[in-house]
Parts: structure tokens; C-alpha cells; sequence
């Protein structure tokens, strides 16, 4: 028997230790004499305080379940909050990837903000656990103070007919003992609803708590899918749909952050500055597409003379900067030269101009690159 069935079960039935009348004097007892009668009186009246000790008990358990229910629900509303900012800031990244080639911060926000809610459903799933077992806790408690109050109904009866056949007319006390046995009938019958109400609530909190971790895997899911469909907008988002290389928003950023870290390390940074030759009279003579292959065969050149992490970015019409760390001018100068070799051999294949600028101690990323403009030789561009 549980602590609290034992404790409400010794307190209906009188134990010595509920206090100083315990309630153990049989109907023979109440034959001796008054004294004695008096005695078993006092003791069921003792016994009676101790179920009103128990009822206590029970309505602070039932308290306690109830305020679980009240945070469990909180923690609902809270979880049901923080889906929908999730849900917004979604919209909101991707509006600011189709407008300004993207945000990862805004999606990283988002996710991160699906991830406590995860959590949170988590948590609450093992506290309606939790609840649930102290619901039948105190349901099984609930029964054992029925059965207690049943048997000291019976008792209270008995008492009552011992007592009827020695005195002339009742005494207040038997009438208070009369009265404390149909209450303690009523009362059982309330603590058995009360129990099976308990019940019903447990396997609710339990029903719940399983739904509660359906939720949190599927904001895994969910999340995890975030995470997939941020690298693919970003993809997308950073990358020039045409040639393959870099967009200028996400280029110029990625530029920042290689200039910052090279003032931090003191580390070489150059970039160049490549010129397209000729796109324009291609569009003019050949249409559109012969001058979007252009410009891919030249991209293709330069990725093919460049080390796999140089960045190559795509400023806008035929002008494309790439970016090379811890790299001397005459390092990439040669690697140019190359490049240059190389279409020279394709036919068809374009020529390029470039314009090769090292980072100064106080240049910004602009000024990077405006001085390798500057370095681009004399001729028309495009």
C-alpha cells in the first residue's frame, strides 16, 4: 500500500498514532458501562478528525494535479507561440532571400526558436507523466479512504445498537454518531466519483503526453526540413543563376568577412578584377544566348585556374571579381596569364581584361576593389 493510502486508511479506522482516542472499543465494550461507551464514542468522534485530515491530504493531492494541468497548459500556449514565430520568421527570411539574396541569421532564428519548442512539448510530456501517476495515487487513495469510511460506518451502526439497548434515550453523542456514520457513507460515495474522476484524468494526462511527443518529433522534423530548405534557398539565393559564380550581395558580404579576417591576421588578400571583352557586339551579332555562353566559358576558365575556395563573384553584365587569400599579386598575376592562355586556345571563347589589387593595411573592402578596377588596362569595356 502507498504511503498515502496506508496513512488515510490508519486515520478512518483510529490508529493510535492519529491521536489520543483511537477508536478501537467494539459494540461489547459499549455494554460495560458508561465509561466505556463514553470512550468508544470519543474514539470513533477522534477517528472521524482523522478522516478530515485525510480528506486534507486528498484535496492537496488534487491540488497539486491541478496545478500540473495549469503548467502543462501554459507550457502548450507557450510551445503554440513560439511555432507560430517560427512560422513567421520562415516568411520573413525567405521575402528577404527573394528581395536581397538572403539572411541566414533570420532562418538560424527561426530554427533555434523550433528547437526550445521541441524541448519544451519534451518537458511537458514527462510532467503530464508525472501527473498521471499522482492521479492514481491518490484515486487508489481515494478508495481506500471509501473503504475506511464504509468500515467505520458499520462501526459507528454497531456502536449505535449496543448503546441503543442500555440507555432510555439517545445522548447527543449517539446522535452525533448517527450523523457521522451517513456522512461518512455520503463521503464515500463522493471519494470513489472522486476516484474514478481521477482515473479518467490520468489516462487523459497520459493520452496527452503521448501527443505531446508526437508534436515534439514532429518539430524535429520540422526543423530539421528548416535547416535543409535554408541551405537550399540560400544556394540559390547566393549563386548567379547564369554562370554559377557568386551574387554580388552574398559575394560583397563573404568579401567583408575575408578583409576583416585578413586585417585580423595580417594575412595576404588580393583580388581581380576580370572585364569580359566583347559581349556586347556578341549579343548584338549572335542574340542573347551566344553571349550568356560567353560569359559561362569564361567563368569556366577561370574556376579551372583558381583553387577551389577562391570565391569568384559575378558583379553584374560582363564583370566578375575573384577573390584570392593569402595570395601575392604576382602569384595571381601568373594564375591570370593562364587563364587567358587558356581561352586564347578555345575558339569562339572570349578574352578578359583584368585589374589586380593586394589589400593596404587601411583599405576597406570598397576601396579593395575600386583600386582594382583602376588596375584594369586602357580599352572599352564589354
Amino acid at each position: 500500500m502507498r504511503p498515502l493510502e496506508a496513512g488515510v486508511a490508519r486515520e478512518a479506522q483510529g490508529d493510535p498514532s492519529a491521536g489520543p482516542g483511537n477508536g478501537t472499543d467494539s459494540p461489547d465494550n459499549g455494554a460495560h458501562g458508561p465509561d466505556n461507551g463514553a470512550s468508544g464514542a470519543h474514539g470513533m468522534i477522534a477517528a472521524a478528525s482523522g478522516l478530515l485530515a485525510g480528506d486534507q491530504t486528498l484535496a492537496d493531492a488534487d491540488q497539486t494535479a491541478a496545478d500540473s494541468d495549469q503548467t502543462a497548459s501554459d507550457r502548450d500556449q507557450t510551445a503554440a507561440d513560439d511555432d507560430q514565430a517560427a512560422a513567421n520568421d520562415d516568411q520573413a527570411a525567405s521575402d528577404s532571400l527573394l528581395r536581397h539574396g538572403g539572411d541566414s541569421a533570420a532562418h538560424d532564428a527561426s530554427r533555434d526558436v523550433r528547437d526550445r519548442s521541441t524541448a519544451r512539448r519534451r518537458h511537458t510530456a514527462h510532467g503530464r507523466t508525472e501527473a498521471a501517476g499522482d492521479r492514481d495515487t491518490s484515486a487508489a487513495a481515494r478508495d481506500a479512504a471509501a473503504a475506511a469510511r464504509d468500515e467505520a460506518a458499520a462501526r459507528w451502526d454497531r456502536e449505535l445498537a449496543t448503546r441503543a439497548g442500555t440507555e432510555s434515550r439517545p445522548e447527543p453523542a449517539l446522535k452525533a454518531i448517527l450523523l457521522r456514520a451517513v456522512e461518512s457513507r455520503r463521503s464515500a460515495a463522493a471519494d470513489r466519483a472522486t476516484a474514478a474522476e481521477g482515473r479518467r484524468r490520468a489516462a487523459a494526462d497520459r493520452a496527452q503526453a503521448a501527443r505531446d511527443r508526437e508534436q515534439a518529433a514532429r518539430d524535429r522534423a520540422q526543423a530539421a526540413d528548416d535547416r535543409l530548405e535554408l541551405a537550399h534557398q540560400l544556394a540559390i539565393a547566393e549563386t548567379d543563376e547564369l554562370t554559377g559564380a557568386r551574387a554580388r550581395a552574398a559575394g560583397l558580404a563573404e568579401l567583408e568577412r575575408e578583409v576583416d579576417r585578413a586585417h585580423r591576421t595580417t594575412n595576404q588578400l588580393v583580388v581581380g578584377y576580370v572585364d569580359i571583352v566583347g559581349l556586347k557586339s556578341v549579343n548584338d551579332s549572335s542574340g542573347h544566348a551566344a553571349g550568356d555562353e560567353l560569359l559561362r566559358s569564361a567563368v569556366r576558365a577561370i574556376r579551372a585556374h583558381v583553387r577551389t575556395y577562391d570565391m569568384v563573384v559575378r558583379l553584374g553584365g560582363d564583370e566578375f571579381l575573384c577573390v584570392l587569400s593569402e595570395m601575392s599579386v604576382p602569384t595571381a598575376a601568373a594564375r591570370f596569364d593562364a587563364i587567358k592562355a587558356a581561352l586564347a586556345k578555345e575558339p569562339g571563347a572570349p578574352q578578359i581584361r583584368v585589374g589586380i589589387a593586394a589589400l593596404r593595411p587601411e583599405d576597406t573592402a570598397d576601396e579593395l576593389v575600386s583600386r582594382a578596377d583602376d588596375e584594369l588596362p586602357a580599352g572599352s569595356r564589354g
